[in-house]
């Protein structure tokens, strides 16, 4: 290993959380090369502190074999989450890649039965850390915001859920603030283990057009979007129990679209703002 590895490794083990910002900051091809001479685990040891969308955003870009080095490294939870980023077919074949007991692990953890919560959820909405500045986190919505919704869900360090806030809060808060210190923390959420029927009568569809999902312990898995309750009625062919479900989610249908009009609007107002006060 030459001088500079060997300075960025120092840096690393020294200043995991430093380094993971910084990571997260850098596009994933610079910051795999920055770790590509690395060994798996002292790799993992930091990328556990970054997002899991950040995370699968490098391991992609590392070689198969350490990129599975990398992921047999990491604990359980963390090595989850960044799972759930991966498309179906480099999922599976990364999880060949894994050793043994941990690719167990893994698979047991990703099999939850299809039309769950857990297996509906959409793993790659955009998420924020508790501890970067408003600023930072407006500077990630402008280059990761393609999987950005009206909610923005906060998620620590170990993928666990913490609080929701909206775009709109981001984007006319021009303070130092810290994300954490602008969410709400009082979440309604949905259990991975829910099933369909389960899904669908969740009495808090009527105030919320998306929920997050979460396990038993708290793992955001991702966020579940009424539209897709719509593609699964109309899939399901009302065999289940909806009762009068389908006028509901027609009226609800109509305030998603009406939220999105509205938030392009205020994004579009407060970004007018801001670049004339800059």
């Amino acid at each position: 290993m030459d001088l500079e590895h060997r300075l960025t490794l120092g840096y690393l083990q020294a200043h995991p959380v430093e380094a993971a910002r910084h990571l997260e900051s850098l596009d994933p091809h610079e910051s795999a090369s920055l770790l590509e001479a690395l060994p798996g685990e002292e790799i993992a040891g930091v990328l556990e502190h970054c997002l899991p969308v950040s995370t699968a955003k490098i391991i992609e870009e590392l070689s198969k074999d350490l990129g599975a080095d990398v992921l047999s490294a990491m604990n359980a939870t963390s090595a989850i989450g960044v799972l759930r980023q991966f498309e179906e077919p480099v999922r599976q074949e990364v999880l060949d890649r894994l050793d043994d007991p941990m690719g167990a692990t893994l698979r047991r953890a990703l099999r939850y039965s299809p039309n769950t919560a857990g297996s509906l959820a959409d793993p790659q909405v955009f998420t924020l850390p508790p501890d970067i500045a408003v600023e930072e986190a407006i500077d990630r919505i402008r280059t990761y915001g393609q999987k950005a919704m009206y909610y923005v869900y906060v998620i620590d360090r170990d993928s666990k859920l913490e609080g929701v806030l909206t775009l709109r809060q981001l984007l006319i808060d021009r303070s130092d603030h810290l994300v954490g210190t602008l969410m709400e923390t009082q979440i309604t959420t949905l259990s991975a283990e829910a099933n369909l029927e389960e899904i669908l009568k969740h009495s808090e569809w009527s105030r919320f057009h998306t929920l997050p999902v979460v396990d038993r312990w708290g793992t955001f898995f991702g966020a579940l979007r009424y539209r897709m309750l719509r593609r699964i009625e109309k899939d399901v062919g009302g065999k289940a129990p909806l009762g009068s479900v389908s006028d509901s989610l027609m009226q609800l249908w109509e305030v998603y679209s009406l939220t999105g009009i509205r938030l392009m609007t205020d994004v579009a107002e407060t970004l007018q703002d801001r670049n004339k006060i800059g």
